[in-house]
């Protein structure tokens, strides 16, 4: 079971003096039986009194306003956690006849229809999925393997190609984009086939891997049967165990580590920088 240390912290600069700045902040991981929290902190500068809540999917929200005018603003959060592989999944599961359980859509109806980012039709995102070679009948677990799969080897990972709002049909279309966007694609299509399925927001640390560590996205689905499955398109059939959950929606626009608005000229620059690292056990 890995300890991770993870830093997140973004840094914002103003063309002038800002003010009346009101901001939002999911960037608190909370413990769960996958995960749990030894500590976390968050900072912010100029220095403001944080206030939080639990919002309507469970996430620790922390949210600040400035009065005074500052021309740059620091948010830092830090956190140590322990974290473990996802519990093993049951040999089989309700199969795809218990999509169609009232109670199944009653339990998860947030996650069944399209939501901001989350948007398919018959064009772009209809004709990938009716070209997808996915057989159902070995159940809905082994569906989402093949899929997760799938969208991994059509989705060439590019950073800088997409936005946060850009449109699944356009990722499909041009077959790039980053963990966002295909968390995004994967959560489409779950949706269209009946599948309840969420987005996950959080930290990533790769044993092995020499980098500072990335936030990163991934996708849950409702399978029958089974509960709540983990799923990493970009990183097809994850471990888990270097994956810390910051927060989940339906998509993005759910889940923004910062969000806010202000009062003053536009923002000059924007750096957002993650490290996350193992400690000795």
């Amino acid at each position: 079971m890995p300890r991770l240390h993870a830093k997140h912290r973004t840094e914002i600069r103003y063309a002038g003096p800002a003010g009346e700045s009101v901001n939002e902040i999911r960037l608190s991981p909370v413990g769960d039986g996958r995960q749990s929290v030894e500590w976390a902190h968050v900072r912010v500068e100029p220095a403001a009194e944080l206030l939080g809540h639990r919002d309507a999917y469970g996430n620790e929200v922390r949210w600040f306003q400035l009065v005074e005018p500052h021309e740059r603003l620091v948010v830092e959060s830090e956190a140590l956690v322990v974290t473990r592989p996802s519990a093993p999944c049951p040999a089989g599961d309700g199969g795809f006849t218990g999509l169609a359980d009232p109670a199944y859509a009653d339990a998860n109806a947030e996650f069944l229809v399209p939501s901001a980012h989350v948007r398919w039709d018959a064009g772009a995102v209809g004709a990938f999925a009716e070209g997808l070679d996915l057989d159902e009948g070995d159940g809905v677990l082994a569906w989402l393997s093949g899929l997760e799969a799938e969208v991994n080897r059509a989705i060439s990972y590019t950073p800088g190609v997409t936005a946060v709002d850009t449109p699944v049909a356009d990722v499909v279309g041009a077959g790039r984009g980053v963990c966002q966007d295909m968390a995004h694609v994967m959560i489409a299509l779950c949706r269209r086939r009946g599948i309840a399925s969420r987005y996950v927001s959080g930290w990533l640390h790769l044993p092995g891997h020499e980098g500072p560590g990335e936030s990163h996205a991934w996708v849950e689905a409702a399978v029958p049967g089974a509960g709540w499955v983990e799923l990493d398109p970009t990183h097809p059939r994850p471990a888990m165990e270097g994956y810390v959950r910051l927060a989940v929606g339906r998509d993005y626009a759910d889940v923004p580590p910062l969000r806010g608005s202000y009062l003053g000229p536009p923002a000059e620059a924007m750096a957002v920088t993650v490290e996350v690292r193992e400690l000795p056990a």
